[in-house]
């Protein structure tokens, strides 16, 4: 019998999921069999009906940049094939699985052999797929919008606006990806730069430090997407030497008694500290 993981994919996380129109599952680098983490995620969905056999769905595989176009097109492929088998031994239908479809590699601007953990991915979209962009070559413009650090000073922070992250998850959001690269341009406009990257959460009523991070399976929530700037922009060419990062947890709260969504969001954060200039 398939175990049903409650504490790693609680109500709280599955109703802010919800709202969003597709759920991602992850891959190991140049895999198409589920890791752990994934069927863990898989079957929260299926046990609290976020997804449920008799709603139509569709299914996207992805690859990153790593390897070449033909043998990313068969591992996007095979990918979306294994999450579509996995449906169908969790009890849908094959007219439940509106369409399976590969789309390759995701192009980045991007060389290191780790490759880029947000693109090793198979997309899960209820109600089914509508129309399905090709993706397009990635470009860095000319004048990519930086952070302004002129008025921050040694040791203050300054906070990364629109990251976002999933929840429960190390895994940033797409369209947190911009913010990233803002950081990136700011760090190599300015060599003598050195920062630290700082995880905060919020929403913890329990009595411990940090959030459950599902994909890593720890309780490092903050530090580990703290960790995940610090690996994209290391990724794109920054020297490690001028990066750190660091997890608070909850430990460090704008508002200390969160009665609103917006107290919330000012809490969940992460903070870049200038640490040479």
């Amino acid at each position: 019998m398939r175990r049903i993981y409650f504490i790693l994919f609680t109500a709280t996380t599955l109703k802010a999921s919800a709202q969003n129109d597709t759920f991602r599952v992850y891959f190991d680098l140049g895999i198409y069999r589920l890791n752990e983490p994934a069927m863990q995620r898989l079957d929260s969905m299926l046990y609290h009906q976020v997804l449920a056999p008799g709603k139509k769905v569709g299914i996207i595989g992805y690859a990153d940049y790593v390897g070449s176009d033909s043998s990313n097109m068969k591992l996007s492929e095979a990918r979306a094939e294994t999450i579509k088998q996995y449906l169908l031994s969790s009890g849908y239908k094959q007219a439940d699985i509106q369409m399976v479809v590969a789309r390759g590699e995701i192009p980045r601007e991007m060389t290191a052999e780790s490759g880029y953990a947000l693109d090793r991915k198979v997309e899960i979209i209820p109600g089914g797929i509508k129309y399905i962009p090709p993706p397009k070559k990635q470009q860095i413009p000319p004048a990519l919008p930086k952070l302004d650090i002129t008025k921050v000073k040694k040791n203050e922070t300054l906070r990364m606006e629109h990251v976002y992250f999933e929840p429960g998850s190390h895994m940033p959001l797409p369209s947190s990806i911009p913010e990233f690269d803002k950081l990136y341009r700011t760090l190599k406009d300015n060599p003598s730069l050195k920062i630290r990257i700082e995880g905060h959460i919020c929403c913890l009523t329990e009595n411990t430090f940090d959030g459950y991070d599902y994909d890593a399976q720890d309780f490092n929530l903050s530090r580990n997407r703290a960790k995940y700037v610090y690996d994209y922009l290391v990724a794109k060419g920054i020297d490690e030497d001028r990066l750190e990062y660091k997890g608070f947890g909850k430990t460090r709260p704008i508002v200390r008694k969160e009665l609103t969504e917006e107290d919330e969001n000012r809490n969940r954060r992460v903070e870049i500290r200038i640490l040479e200039k």
